[in-house]
């Protein structure tokens, strides 16, 4: 009797083991699957994020080489009678905004008081346009060299990002990736993924460029680029 005691008290034990190992085995398998599920999510927001980061960069950098261009144009209409200057406009224009939106940032004001007066004052003044076509241009041979510099400092895939100057919308577009790779944590029968999560991030409408005739083709960055 004593004997069969034991041995059902062993049976049990074994059992308890066996539900034990079995709760911890699917614990495990459940794990990874959230694990992996969860990364997907973090990738797809690091990508998102250094996108919008970097286009946001660009826009500043037009933006600047825009002010740049049209200082410069005023300079040159100092000798004429009774000239108009561009950016006593675009600074009247600033006030204007930031007296209705005093929640937008400077740059924001900035950009929307240059879109406005541009767009005006550029189909009047020819020779504007010229300064702001080589404003833009300076701006192009700068913006990769940033956007490149945001993407790979924020551990994007620098091979097969974009860049457009500017798509449909009249936006500067960056479009990047981050690599996604699953973990198995042992578990040979969980599939192994590997791909590029790719995400966009676009600029503002850059109001004025319909008005400048400007146009680009979109850039691609490559393994080894110089940009």
């Amino acid at each position: 009797m004593r004997q069969a005691i034991m041995h059902v008290r062993n049976e049990r034990g074994n059992v308890t083991i066996l539900v034990l190992t079995l709760f911890f085995f699917l614990l495990l398998v459940v794990f990874s699957v959230l694990f992996n599920i969860s990364t997907i999510f973090v990738d797809k927001e690091a990508a998102a994020n250094s996108a919008q980061l970097a286009s946001l960069a660009a826009t500043d950098i037009l933006y600047d080489e825009v002010e740049e261009a049209i200082k410069v144009y005023d300079l040159s209409m100092e000798s004429w009678v009774d000239p108009v200057f561009i950016w006593e406009l675009v600074e009247a224009q600033m006030d204007t905004i930031q007296a209705s939106h005093p929640d937008w940032s400077s740059s924001e004001v900035r950009a929307e008081a240059i879109d406005r007066v541009l767009l005006a004052a550029i189909p009047t003044y020819p020779t504007l346009e010229a300064h702001v076509r080589k404003g833009l241009h300076a701006a192009s041979t700068k913006i990769p060299g940033v956007v490149r510099d945001i993407l790979a400092s924020n551990k994007s895939t620098l091979d097969g990002s974009s860049l457009k100057l500017f798509n449909g919308e009249d936006r500067i577009e960056v479009r990047t990736s981050v690599r996604y790779e699953s973990q198995s944590f042992g578990l040979d029968f969980l599939p192994l993924h590997n791909e590029q999560i790719y995400q966009t991030g676009e600029s503002r409408s850059i109001g004025f460029i319909k008005v400048t005739g400007w146009e680009q083709f979109p850039q691609v960055f490559t393994e080894g680029d110089s940009w």
